[in-house]
């Protein structure tokens, strides 16, 4: 069981580690795919972390907004930025798509989702995986093509093949606004999250920063709930690890972390 004395060291070390990466990639100067998603993942999970320990609202969402804006300025570089690993821009990649989501921040998902790749990378993803996040920020958009995203969810249908999804389910939901129906996907897309946070434990190989922080704070379901919200859908207050304090939270501004000068 986690302790929280171990949570406040891991948040401890977390923070070191990030102003060390900051450090490096200012004196470095350099644009790498990899090295960037790796530091949102360590914003990310030092505000899931911050949450868990003391409750702090406000750090959880200032460091999803850290994770979510260092993806965009990323984006933001690719275009003079050449040489950069296709692997790691590919549109699946994107979790910190979801960090914006979560925190409510429409805004900013719509300007990741106009800077995203726009094809599907084959043979380094999965084209529903890719749909998925093709999907997200039209369901953001408050002006998002109704037309298009039923194109992007037919697409999304053919390529499971058959399948039984519960991201599927989940965004088909959303397009045709049934909150029965994405009531029933998200509980199963937390089931899912459990389950594989629990394989990853009894396995003994997990990552154990990931199940100190983000394993307990279902970021995806947050921002899917968000989504759902956002579109006049009826939703609950608490659902299975996604804390009933953070819901009930609003997006408020938060100041940039300049990458690169």
């Amino acid at each position: 069981m986690m302790s929280i004395r171990e949570l406040e060291f891991t948040v401890s070390n977390l923070s070191q580690i990030l102003a060390l990466r900051l450090e490096a990639l200012r004196k470095s100067g350099a644009v790498d795919a990899n090295k960037i998603l790796q530091l949102a993942s360590d914003y990310r999970r030092l505000g899931c972390g911050l949450l868990l320990s003391s409750y702090d609202v406000e750090g959880f969402c200032g460091h999803l907004f850290l994770a979510a804006d260092a993806y965009l300025q990323l984006l933001e570089r690719k275009s003079v930025s050449p040489g950069l690993d296709p692997y790691y821009l590919a549109r699946s990649r994107a979790q910190p798509l979801l960090d914006a989501l979560a925190l409510g921040d429409m805004t900013l998902a719509g300007r990741i989702g106009e800077r995203m790749e726009p094809r599907w990378a084959e043979g380094m993803e999965y084209e529903e995986d890719f749909c998925f996040f093709e999907l997200l920020p039209l369901l953001a958009s408050s002006t998002g093509s109704e037309e298009r995203a039923l194109k992007c969810l037919e697409r999304m249908e053919r390529a499971l093949e058959g399948v039984a999804y519960p991201r599927y389910e989940a965004v088909a939901a959303l397009v045709h606004r049934d909150p029965e129906r994405f009531e029933a996907a998200l509980l199963a897309l937390c089931e899912e999250w459990q389950s594989q946070v629990r394989l990853q434990r009894q396995s003994g190989l997990g990552d154990h920063v990931f199940l100190l922080t983000e394993a307990n704070v279902f970021i995806e379901g947050l921002a899917l709930v968000r989504l759902a919200s956002g579109r006049g859908m009826p939703t609950r207050s608490q659902y299975p690890l996604i804390p009933p304090v953070v819901l009930a939270g609003r997006p408020r501004p938060h100041a940039r972390v300049m990458l690169w000068g």
